[in-house]
């Protein structure tokens, strides 16, 4: 099968952008023409690519051609990358990566991984943000092509590298800390407190009670799915919660953040796992991914 690749191009501008006319105008062509590829490409492969609608959705059948067209482009990247060092001149391609990062990253050091990988690489993100223990789904499905997950079984296919760990501390702000826990931090005092929880998907309160009690209890829990949300709930006295290392010592260093109980820092593991034999830029962007890792995140033994 001979594919048409304008036609990819189409498809993939429109699963990027949601509708037909935000892809025209990526592309600097006609709407038009963009629905004259994706039904000649729909011809072409016998099935429906995608949905109509506000957005546009892409099939099965459609997401299958649009993780191919994310293939062809990180290897037209490397091979243009190679010849321009091979000529005077620098490539001026340019690739975007769909990667699946959890949260808390993603708030943190993860930002200079991007900033880095613009620079250096020459690169575009799409960021797919979700818990660390769910990221891996991503990469299953081919949603992403590569991911930073706490599992530390390499998925089949895929090269996984140990970043190290990420440090989440118990805070409360210093009047919340005086209400509920004055007489003590104790399993009672903090399943009578009110608690924080990013989503229904998070057990890292859980780790923690375990970890400071040998047990769990039942929490009030406040479900607050945004990291700048959570800091500021914790900050203003909404309740107690489980806060990254990273972003919970200079406010404990400034007294706006009490530590429940030091020495309890629950320690995530997090990894980067990527596809094999997928391209030379991915192979590249794991190696930065690792270098900022290693100066942000506590170390992995």
């Amino acid at each position: 099968m001979k594919l048409d690749y304008d036609a990819i191009e189409a498809l993939a501008a429109v699963i990027r952008e949601g509708q037909f006319d935000a892809a025209a105008e990526s592309l600097n062509i006609t709407q038009s023409r963009v629905s004259q590829r994706i039904k000649h490409l729909e011809q072409q492969l016998g099935g429906v690519l995608i949905v109509r609608g506000r957005p546009c959705k892409p099939t099965e059948m459609g997401l299958q051609v649009y993780r191919h067209s994310e293939q062809v482009s990180l290897l037209q990247y490397d091979l243009e990358d190679r010849l321009s060092q091979l000529g005077d001149g620098g490539s001026s391609s340019v690739a975007t990566v769909r990667l699946s990062v959890n949260n808390d990253s993603l708030a943190t050091w993860f930002p200079k991984v991007i900033h880095r990988a613009s620079q250096e690489l020459g690169l575009m993100f799409d960021i797919l943000p979700d818990d660390q223990e769910h990221t891996e789904q991503k990469l299953k499905s081919g949603d992403a092509l590569g991911v930073i997950t706490s599992i530390e079984e390499p998925v089949q296919g895929c090269r996984m590298v140990r970043l190290g760990q990420m440090d989440y501390i118990a805070v409360a702000a210093p009047d919340f800390y005086e209400q509920h826990f004055s007489d003590g931090v104790t399993l009672e005092s903090v399943s009578g407190a009110r608690c924080l929880s990013f989503d229904r998907k998070d057990t890292i309160q859980d780790q923690w009670l375990t970890l400071a009690f040998g047990e769990v209890t039942r929490l009030t829990l406040h479900f607050v799915p945004s990291y700048e949300g959570y800091i500021e709930c914790c900050l203003n006295g909404s309740g107690w919660g489980l806060v990254p290392g990273i972003g919970a010592r200079k406010y404990i260093a400034s007294g706006e953040l009490v530590e429940l109980a030091p020495g309890t820092a629950v320690q995530i593991p997090l990894n980067w796992q990527a596809r094999k034999n997928s391209s030379e830029i991915l192979r590249r962007l794991g190696d930065l991914v690792l270098e900022e890792a290693r100066t942000e995140l506590t170390a992995h033994l």
